[in-house]
């Protein structure tokens, strides 16, 4: 099933909600220099940057969530592809590109226990939202009805290189290149489940509980 809708996004929706996830990294340093830790300072603004995000695009998350709720064999059915491709793609950047997610450090999660419940539902509840977000409205008035693979290609090289651009700091060429192509992948499975399912519900939550399961891990 392929997406065959035309925008319902204004212009400035768009833009706003590309802003709120350009300012992830201004953010996060900006609270670093107080709170001398970053992946606190991260977690925070990857919360308030997918909360404003849900609050101020609630129609269209409401209208995707309407989509699974209305819908619920095939938002199980690609929740459960979703959580084999996103995690499958999870090992293969870790061990393989020896790059991948922007999750916190096992370490802080040890360490900073009481900000532990705010760092894991930063990192995979809202991360998914910003990126889910993110991909729709990036792309959204660009006509791909009918063509379905240039959706999801555009979607993943479009979001994933934004992606990579803000969480590339310092930069180093064979990092980025790296953390590029993972980003891209990561973005274009989403895409693929969205444009599959009509609904970007069953990715955001099987990304939501993949990266969920690997800061879990890092405790065990």
């Amino acid at each position: 099933m392929s997406q065959n809708t035309l925008s319902t996004l204004s212009t400035k929706r768009i833009l706003i909600s590309l802003l709120l996830i350009i300012s992830i990294p201004a953010v996060t340093y900006g609270v670093n220099l107080f709170a001398d830790q970053f992946n606190l300072s991260e977690a925070f603004a990857f919360n308030l940057a997918g909360c404003l995000l849900i609050f101020y695009d609630w129609n269209l998350f409401g209208t995707h969530y309407n989509r699974s709720k209305y819908n619920i064999k095939t938002f199980f059915i690609y929740f459960l592809i979703g959580i084999a491709l996103i995690g499958l793609w999870l090992q293969a950047g870790i061990h393989f590109l020896q790059t991948g997610p922007v999750l916190p450090e096992g370490t802080s999660l040890i360490r900073f226990g009481y900000g532990r419940p705010m760092m894991m539902i930063a990192y995979s509840f809202l991360q998914a939202v910003v990126i889910s977000i993110g991909f729709k409205v990036l792309t959204d008035h660009m006509d791909v009805r009918h063509r379905e693979l240039q959706s999801i290609l555009l979607s993943g090289f479009l979001f994933g290189l934004l992606y990579t651009l803000l969480f590339s700091f310092p930069f180093e060429l064979t990092a980025f290149v790296r953390s590029l192509l993972y980003n891209v992948v990561l973005t274009a499975i989403l895409s693929y489940l969205y444009n599959q399912s009509r609904s970007f519900m069953p990715g955001l939550t099987a990304f939501t509980v993949i990266y969920f399961l690997a800061m879990m891990a890092e405790l065990i």
